[in-house]
């Protein structure tokens, strides 16, 4: 693994040593800290440019507007020119960003009623640069739903394999039952159910609308923890 302290363009597999130098720089506007307010997930600011921030990089250009055979896994002045506000972006970007994002916008809100929202991405235990570091945490809403209301799928998709108590701990702040719900192109984490549907099951297929359980509580409050790995596709659903 080589040593990246000055490169202009950062890749997989680079490196820098202690300190705060260009990987920890691109990684930390990767996270959320940019002029667009958007987190693509690079997992943790340490200077280790793996293939999580080279994933990030390529959400990074998908969501800006990047064509197609530029959706690379590198860090260049290009992309740090855009997320710092140096760069505006130009008319074919603005114009694919715009087409990508209403392609995103066909998901409902996960309950008949909205409610007060007392998480957001980023915020609190939610934290983009404090453990744990993974998309279900840091990429989530806090819906203050009364214990036991229905909870819906908020897309078409699969119930993945992962479905059940999120801890065996009675006591742990991680309370009640969790499952995963696989889309076209999202995938999103239920968390602190009381209960599931009968039909909610691993590798079930569900319908948008389709109720997958009930609300419950962590910590002593009443509410779905509802994570996701492209959080800025959901935005709108969820502050809307």
């Amino acid at each position: 693994m080589g040593v990246q302290t000055q490169a202009k363009s950062l890749s997989v597999g680079d490196h820098e040593p202690d300190g705060k130098g260009p990987i920890h720089g691109a990684q930390w506007l990767l996270a959320g800290h940019n002029v667009f307010k958007e987190n693509y997930n690079p997992g943790t600011v340490d200077g280790d440019f793996g293939q999580q921030t080279g994933d990030a990089c390529v959400r990074a250009k998908e969501a800006l507007g990047y064509p197609d055979d530029g959706l690379k896994p590198t860090f260049g002045d290009k992309l740090r020119g855009f997320l710092i506000g140096d760069a505006p972006l130009p008319d074919d970007y603005k114009q694919r960003r715009s087409e990508r994002q209403k392609k995103h916008g066909k998901f409902v809100y996960p309950a008949k009623d909205k409610v007060k929202l007392i998480g957001f991405p980023g915020g609190g235990t939610h934290s983009f640069s404090v453990e744990p570091n993974n998309w279900q945490s840091d990429n989530a809403w806090d819906f203050a739903f009364a214990f036991g209301t229905p909870l819906v799928a908020v897309a078409d998709g699969v119930i993945g394999d992962k479905i059940g108590p999120i801890s065996s701990d009675p006591n742990s702040r991680f309370g009640g039952l969790r499952c995963y719900l696989k889309t076209a192109d999202n995938e999103f984490y239920y968390a602190h159910l009381s209960k599931f549907a009968p039909g909610t099951k691993a590798g079930a297929h569900v319908k948008q609308g389709d109720v997958i359980g009930n609300s419950g509580a962590a910590s002593g409050v009443n509410h779905l923890h509802l994570g996701m790995r492209d959080w800025r596709a959901f935005e709108k659903t969820a502050e809307g």
